[in-house]
C-alpha cells in the first residue's frame, strides 16, 4: 500500500508556534476546535503544545475534500508526531451541519481555529461556532489579511456586533479573539448570512479581476 503524502502545514511557523504557545499558555480544560484541518500538521503541534496533566478533547470539522485521501494523510500525520488519531474526533461533512448537531448536543469549546474556506459567506457561516465558544476561551482565523477579503470582512462586522469579543495580539495574518462573557444574541444571525451573501458575488467578481 502506498503512503499517504505527507503535506506541510498551510501556516506559517510563526503562526503555528503562535498557537502552540497559545495553547500551551492558556491551559485550556475544555474541548478545542479546528474548522479546516488540511492536512493534520497545525493540529499535531497544537495537540503536542498540550500541558500536562490536562488531555482536554479535540474535535476535528472537515468535509475531507482538499485533497485525495486527506483523512489517510490527516492519521498519518498525527501518528508520525506520536500522537493516537483515534484521541481526535473527526466530525466529517459541512460545517453548517456538524455546527447545528453541536448545539443541539450542548457541546462547548475552550479553544477554536476557524481555517477553512475563505469565502465570505463560508467564514461568516463558520463563525456560528463562536455561539458555542466559552467566555474566557479564544477563537482564531487564519489569513486575516487583505488578500482575503472574506475573512477581513467577516471578522470585522463580528467585531462590530458583539462587545463580548475582544482582539488580541496576531501575527502573521492570523487573529486572535476573546470572548469576554457570555453574548447577549446569537453570534451569527439571518441578517448576517444575508450581508455575507450580498458581498459574495462582487469578492467573486474582485478576485477574479485580479
Amino acid at each position: 500500500m502506498t503512503a499517504p503524502t505527507v503535506y506541510r502545514s498551510e501556516m506559517t511557523e510563526a503562526q503555528v508556534e503562535y498557537l502552540t504557545d497559545l495553547v500551551a499558555s492558556e491551559d485550556f480544560a475544555g474541548a478545542h476546535l479546528e474548522v479546516g484541518t488540511a492536512s493534520g500538521m497545525t493540529l499535531a503541534r497544537m495537540i503536542r503544545a498540550l500541558p500536562a496533566p490536562h488531555d482536554p478533547a479535540f474535535v476535528v470539522v472537515d468535509n475531507m475534500r482538499y485533497f485525495p485521501d486527506q483523512m489517510d494523510t490527516v492519521r498519518g500525520n498525527l501518528e508520525s508526531h506520536g500522537i493516537d488519531p483515534d484521541r481526535v474526533e473527526f466530525r466529517v461533512g459541512d460545517s453548517g451541519d456538524a455546527f447545528e448537531a453541536a448545539a443541539r448536543a450542548g457541546d462547548s469549546f475552550d479553544f477554536m481555529v476557524i481555517d477553512a474556506s475563505h469565502r465570505i459567506r463560508k467564514v461568516t457561516g463558520d463563525l456560528r461556532w463562536t455561539r458555542l465558544l466559552n467566555p474566557g476561551g479564544v477563537v482564531c482565523l487564519h489569513d486575516y489579511h487583505p488578500s482575503f477579503p472574506g475573512v477581513v470582512k467577516s471578522v470585522h462586522r463580528f467585531l462590530r456586533r458583539h462587545s463580548s469579543y475582544e482582539r488580541m495580539p496576531s501575527v502573521d495574518g492570523l487573529v486572535a479573539l476573546r470572548k469576554t462573557g457570555p453574548s447577549r444574541r446569537p453570534e451569527i444571525s439571518w441578517v448576517d448570512r444575508a450581508w455575507a451573501a450580498g458581498w459574495h458575488v462582487p469578492l467573486t467578481i474582485a478576485r477574479r479581476a485580479n
